[in-house]
C-alpha cells in the first residue's frame, strides 16, 4: 500500500500528517516506511546534502539506510542548472529504486510531496507521473483558506480521479471552523470527496523555539542559553511608550518582544510580563541591570545587527514557515492528529475500504 501525501500549497502540514500516519499506524502493529522523491530543503550532512525534513522524519520513525534511501533526489543549484543546460539525468530511476526498496520492508508506504503537484516538472520528475507509475493513492492535505482552498482542491480532485483518496484540512482557524463544518464539509460531501477530517490551529504548533529564533536572525545571545528551548507563540514590537507597551505586554503571554537595544525602559517593562525572549535590534547589547534581571527571571536575551523594521519582517516569515521539530510540538502535533482526523478511515481506505469516487 503507498499513500502519496500531498499538499495545495507550501507549509500545508505534509510532515505532520505524515509523522502522525506513522506513528498512530504503528501502534495498531502496521510497520510504516516513508520515502520523499524529491527533497527542497537542502542541508549539509556528513559532507552531502539532504534534505532536512525527509532526514528529520527518518530519525523520528527510524527508518534504516542512508539519507538517499528516504531522500533519493535533492534539489540543489548544480541540480538545477543541469536541467537548464539540458542534461538528462535519471532522477526518475533513482526515486523508482528507493521506492521500491522501502516498500519492501512495510506493510503501508508514505510517500512526502512536495509543495505541490506541479513542483518537479522541471527535473523531468512530475508528480502526478510518479503517483500513476508508483500505482499510488493520495491524501491531499490543505491549510484552509476559502475559495482558494476550493479552487485547489477541486483541481486536484479533477487531476488525480480515482487516485484522490481524500482531504484533511489543517491550521483551520476558530473563525474559519463552524464555516468549514457547516458549509464547506456538505459541498465535498455532495460531490463524493471525503474529507477525513480537520485540524485546527494551534499556539503550540504555531509556536517557534528560541533557539530556532536565534539561528534564522543570526542573533548574538546575550543571556539565558540554558533555556533556549523555550516556545515562543506569539510575538510584539516594542515601539512605543512604557505605559502603553506595558498594557500590552500584560494581554499577550509567552512572547517575544521586539525592540531597539537602547530602549532599556521597554525591556524592563517586558521582563515584568509573560515574556519568553527579548529581541534587542540595532546590535546594542542590553545594560547590566536589564542583563541582570533577565537572567533573575530566566528569560533570554537575543542581539541582532539588524534595525526593528528588518527583524519583524524575518520573524513574520519564520512565523509563517514553521517545522515540527521539537519534542512537545511533536507530541501536541500527533495527539492533533489523532483526535481530529479519521486516521483508521484512512488506512480503510487504503487497504480497499471505500476507495471508489462514485
Amino acid at each position: 500500500m503507498k499513500l502519496y501525501v500531498a499538499s495545495t500549497s507550501s507549509f500545508a502540514g505534509k510532515t505532520l500528517v505524515a509523522l502522525a500516519l506513522a506513528k498512530l499506524w504503528a501502534r495498531e502493529g502496521v510497520s510504516v516506511g516513508y520515502v520523499k522523491p524529491l527533497g527542497k530543503i537542502p542541508v549539509m550532512e556528513g559532507g552531502r546534502a539532504v534534505d532536512e525534513d525527509a532526514s528529520f522524519l527518518a530519525g523520528e520513525l527510524g527508518l534504516p539506510g542512508p539519507p538517499e534511501a528516504v531522500c533519493p533526489v535533492v534539489i540543489t543549484q548544480d541540480l538545477v542548472m543541469a536541467a537548464y543546460r539540458g542534461e538528462r539525468r535519471s532522477l526518475k530511476d533513482l526515486i523508482l529504486r528507493a521506492v521500491s526498496e522501502a516498500a519492501s520492508r512495510a506493510d503501508a508506504l508514505l510517500l512526502g510531496g512536495a509543495a505541490n503537484l506541479r513542483d518537479g516538472i522541471f527535473l523531468g520528475i512530475p508528480p502526478l507521473a510518479l503517483i500513476s507509475e508508483l500505482d499510488c493513492r493520495v491524501l491531499l492535505v490543505d491549510k484552509f483558506s476559502g475559495e482558494k482552498s476550493m479552487d485547489q482542491i477541486l483541481w486536484a480532485a479533477g487531476e488525480l480521479r480515482e487516485r484522490l483518496l481524500g482531504v484533511v484540512f489543517n491550521r483551520v482557524a476558530p473563525g474559519q471552523e463552524a464555516f468549514l463544518r457547516e458549509t464547506v464539509l456538505p459541498y465535498f460531501t455532495a460531490r463524493n470527496l471525503r474529507v477525513f477530517g480537520a485540524v485546527p490551529s494551534d499556539a503550540v504548533l504555531d509556536s517557534v523555539s528560541v533557539r530556532r529564533l536565534s539561528e534564522s536572525l543570526s542573533a548574538d545571545i546575550a543571556c539565558g542559553e540554558e533555556v533556549l528551548d523555550t516556545m515562543i507563540e506569539r510575538f510584539c514590537v516594542g515601539a512605543m511608550e512604557v505605559d502603553s507597551a506595558l498594557r500590552v505586554f500584560r494581554r499577550i503571554p509567552r512572547k517575544a518582544v521586539i525592540t531597539g537595544g537602547h530602549r532599556a525602559d521597554i525591556q524592563l517593562a517586558a521582563l515584568e510580563t509573560d515574556t519568553c525572549c527579548l529581541v534587542l535590534t540595532g546590535g546594542v547589547a542590553p545594560n547590566e541591570h536589564i542583563l541582570a534581571r533577565a537572567q533573575e527571571a530566566r528569560v533570554p536575551i537575543l542581539v541582532v545587527q539588524e534595525d526593528t523594521l528588518f527583524t519583524v519582517e524575518k520573524f513574520e516569515n519564520l512565523m509563517g514557515r514553521l517545522r515540527i521539530r521539537e519534542k512537545e510540538k511533536i507530541e501536541r502535533g500527533v495527539n492533533l492528529v489523532r483526535a481530529n482526523v479519521d486516521t483508521g478511515g484512512i488506512l480503510a481506505a487504503l487497504r480497499g475500504g471505500g476507495t471508489k469516487r462514485k
